[in-house]
């Protein structure tokens, strides 16, 4: 079965002196069965021979047998026939003396015919429970012929005639795209804790929609992307021009506005991960020949990497139930590390399934291992627990009070690093003030202003709480958009 379109889209190279003219579609190829075999479909094929020939021989058997059965019936019926008299019964003798004489040899035959038609009905259901065990062997010796997925007798494909002056040897490479192929790379990564160690366990998912059957075939898997824009952009001309003022829309009470509003343009996300997908140019040559069949996909294991990892209790009160454990270092593997979907295991177990983003060589590495149900987390809104009437102390201000923190339940003291989103303003006419029972060990973590972080020893069995007041005044006539 060819796996291929338009042939006059192939390329075909050969010898000096060898004329190829244009590849031709050839809709029925016959094929001699079995000609195309590996030794495993080879032996397969054997297999159901051999389960056929055994089914074909216990049939012939059965059927002798019921040749044998029905020679019996029939003597059976004529003694019977004979012993019941009338017409067609025996004569009665002349001498009375000779009665006894007849009717002990009737009953002599009866009996044996009848004590042989027995015996073979019973050898026969003995080859009849065995055919049923043949015909499943014949079933299951063709299905694991079927499952090998071998060649038929006949199959799609191309001619290319070529024309040499005199016997030549060579080779002809024939070219051609297949957009029926895909690959990706996928992962397991393995972190074990104790080390502070993390493996990668690359592989290869490779599928084929086609219906071709690729065997034993020397494969490359690249980035490189042929289908991707090749020509520039055009230009136009780009005038000026000036129009009347467009009217102003209506204003909007800030309770209308949605979060999302305020959210940056997910396409600047969208731009810059296409960059990095544009510039990657990755082969991989696969040291192994690869079989794949029609609708098919098989993993190849690939290689191995290691990295060495810091690893970080994180806790984000204001948002999870418990802290996480997540793993911190360098891709120092002298290679990027391609998108692609990973299973994440800690110490041994399962810990999730996401989509590892590209890490490029010598980038910064970040990946969590799941959740840590020993760290639990709190947050707790005093102002409201405690019907303070201070919440909302008058149109232009308000004054809350919160509290969070981290209990450790296991039997050993714990580091954490506690995260925290603290309120701040970029407006004169807001002021916000914020004050701490303890003060953050780092503010504007990774330059994100208002991130604030406290790295905590949490001994067994005890909450670590961190209080914060916040303060906050505006002018009359303005409305604050801010929940904690």
């Amino acid at each position: 079965m060819r796996d291929f379109g338009d042939p006059s889209s192939m390329e075909v190279t050969a010898p000096e002196g060898v004329v190829v003219l244009p590849p031709q579609s050839v809709d029925r190829i016959a094929i001699p069965e079995g000609a195309l075999d590996t030794a495993t479909e080879a032996a397969a094929r054997d297999a159901v021979e051999r389960a056929e020939f055994a089914l074909e021989t216990l049939r012939d058997t059965l059927a002798r047998r019921d040749a044998t059965i029905a020679g019996l019936e029939t003597q059976l019926a004529y003694l019977q026939s004979l012993s019941r008299g009338g017409p067609e019964g025996a004569a009665m003798p002349s001498d009375p003396a000779r009665l006894a004489e007849i009717l002990a040899a009737l009953g002599t035959e009866t009996a044996r015919v009848g004590t042989e038609l027995q015996a073979a009905r019973e050898d026969r259901r003995a080859f009849e429970e065995a055919l049923e065990d043949r015909v499943r062997e014949v079933a299951e010796a063709r299905q694991a012929l079927a499952d090998l997925n071998p060649f038929g007798t006949e199959a799609q494909g191309i001619a290319i005639e070529i024309e040499v002056p005199e016997a030549t040897r060579g080779e002809v490479v024939i070219s051609y795209m297949n957009w029926d192929t895909s690959w990706s790379p996928t992962y397991a990564l393995r972190l074990d804790t104790e080390a502070g160690a993390l493996a990668v366990e690359r592989s290869i998912l490779f599928s084929y929609r086609g219906a071709a059957t690729w065997r034993d075939v020397d494969t490359r898997f690249s980035t490189a992307i042929p289908n991707r824009q090749r020509v520039p952009s055009q230009v136009f001309p780009d005038p000026a021009r000036i129009a009347p003022p467009a009217p102003e829309p209506a204003p909007r009470v800030a309770s209308e506005m949605a979060v999302g509003d305020m959210m940056p343009a997910p396409a600047i996300v969208a731009e810059a991960a296409v960059m990095v997908t544009d510039g990657l140019s990755v082969v991989y040559e696969y040291a192994t020949p690869v079989t794949v069949g029609p609708l098919g996909e098989i993993t190849l294991p690939f290689d191995d990497l290691a990295l060495d990892v810091a690893l970080e209790n994180r806790a984000v009160p204001r948002r999870d139930a418990t802290a996480f454990l997540v793993a911190t270092g360098r891709n120092d593997t002298g290679e990027a590390i391609l998108p692609g979907e990973a299973r994440f295991f800690r110490d041994g177990d399962l810990v999730g399934t996401d989509f590892l983003p590209m890490i490029p060589a010598g980038a910064e590495v970040e990946m969590a291992f799941g959740a840590l149900d020993h760290l639990v987390l709190s947050w707790q809104d005093l102002s409201r627990d405690e019907g303070d009437r201070g919440v909302f102390v008058s149109q232009n201000e308000q004054r809350r009070r919160i509290a969070f923190g981290i209990e450790n339940t296991s039997t050993e003291t714990e580091e954490v690093r506690l995260l925290y989103a603290v309120p701040f303003a970029e407006q004169e006419d807001l002021d916000v003030s914020v004050t701490f029972s303890r003060a953050p060990d780092m503010r504007d973590v990774d330059d994100m202003r208002g991130v604030s972080a406290w790295t905590l020893s949490v001994p067994p069995a005890t909450e670590e709480r961190i209080e914060m007041t916040v303060e906050m005044t505006w002018p009359e006539d303005m409305i604050l958009t801010w929940w904690p």
